[in-house]
């Protein structure tokens, strides 16, 4: 028999970082103040941390890495 395999979707925000990578759901961002903050989803809209805001500003963040492959960036 073969090894399962978890696949975890992430959903892509519509949005870019400061340098153009897209932004997805699960993805670790820095923000220009130097905190870094998980992108999640929550009651039909994205946020950085625990603030759900769409419309928050976006481009001086820079995706760092995300939740699955670096969850170390979010320990404080």
């Amino acid at each position: 028999m073969g090894q399962e395999q978890y696949v975890e979707w992430e959903q892509f925000t519509g949005l870019k970082d400061s340098v153009g990578k897209e932004i997805y759901e699960g993805d670790i961002i820095c923000q220009s103040d130097g905190k870094y903050r998980e992108v999640c989803f929550k009651s039909g809209s994205f946020g950085k941390g625990v603030d759900f805001d769409f419309h928050q500003i976006w481009g001086d963040d820079t995706v760092i890495g995300n939740i699955y492959e670096n969850p170390e960036l979010l320990k404080p």
